[in-house]
């Protein structure tokens, strides 16, 4: 389990599986592929082997090589993102060029077995001051920074935190969110031994939830941007009450629709291309069974994991 998986499922159970578990597809955002810009210029910058700040000119040369053009309307809209995304880098390097060292780590991927929950993560920044200390830095591209009250009960850099401390023995000094657009900084002392019981109590009941397939939906102010508003029961409809849920239920039913026709496609071409004499054919995910029965063709479907679900179509 990942953080952002933690925090999706904490969001909200029914978006965290229609992404983790039917895996279902999402379209790529402007907002996304600008932050990962972002990040991937700041990685450039930091994996730089040298004790010198690289000049301002290097740095946007940087984020013009590993641009993610993705998701944007049109060029001229990319080109406004792919210029606030100067902006930004310009006034981040005005700001650090004059107190720039190389970070301890960079990128660094981790797995942290707790028993029952398999912790997965990448830590953006870890550096060490001269005085000997460690600072957890991960990069935010959030328009304005969260309410205080939400960022001290944010649970990602206490999970890096935690990652830090039990494989490699590192105890951080402070953990920081860096906020690239207001370029600001919000800095918290590590959680002591109290918080991070909270840490797995959270974790816990959201593991204990996606075992036993709670994934009801949780109403809230993010909606708008879900990407499977559009498959949602408890989305908000521009009707109010039953009028409104008819206006849902009939969406649902027209998708329903939509996705039954492109199963059945998806069924015929599978059928023309199944190997003769093969009984079951596996994905990296997935091992779909061909059934036969008084000349009829069925197909059962299980996924790998542990949510294993069978589901009989007829082709």
């Amino acid at each position: 389990m990942s953080y952002t998986a933690l925090s999706t499922y904490e969001q909200c159970p029914l978006q965290y599986r229609f992404r983790y578990v039917d895996r279902l597809d999402w379209k790529p955002r402007p907002a996304l592929s600008f932050g990962q810009s972002l990040h991937a210029a700041l990685e450039s910058l930091y994996s730089q082997q040298t004790p010198h700040f690289p000049d301002l000119s290097a740095l946007l040369a940087m984020l013009d090589e590993v641009w993610v053009s993705e998701g944007y309307a049109d060029a001229e809209e990319e080109e406004r993102y792919r210029e606030h995304a100067r902006e930004v880098l310009t006034e981040f390097y005005r700001t650090n060029s004059a107190s720039f060292r190389l970070p301890a780590s960079l990128e660094q991927p981790f797995q942290l077995d707790l028993g029952d929950i398999l912790l997965s993560g990448k830590i953006d920044r870890l550096d060490r001051h001269p005085d000997g200390t460690y600072e957890i830095i991960d990069y935010k591209t959030n328009r304005k920074i969260p309410p205080l009250s939400r960022l001290a009960n944010d649970l990602q850099l206490p999970i890096y935190q935690l990652a830090a401390t039990t494989l490699w023995g590192i105890r951080p000094g402070k953990l920081t969110f860096y906020y690239l657009l207001p370029n600001q900084r919000f800095s918290t002392r590590p959680w002591d031994e109290e918080k991070l019981q909270v840490l797995h109590r959270r974790l816990r009941a959201a593991a204990d939830g996606i075992r036993n397939g709670s994934f009801q939906p949780n109403p809230n102010p993010l909606c708008p941007w879900c990407d499977f508003i559009g498959l949602c029961p408890a989305a908000p409809s521009a009707e109010d009450g039953l009028s409104g849920l008819v206006a849902r239920y009939g969406d649902l039913l027209r998708r329903k629709r939509d996705l039954d026709d492109a199963i059945r496609e998806l069924e015929s071409r599978i059928t023309d291309a199944w190997p003769e004499g093969e009984h079951t054919v596996h994905s990296r995910r997935f091992a779909l069974s061909r059934l036969e029965e008084d000349g009829a063709v069925s197909f059962r479907l299980v996924e790998d994991g542990p949510h294993d679900e069978g589901s009989d179509a007829s082709a």
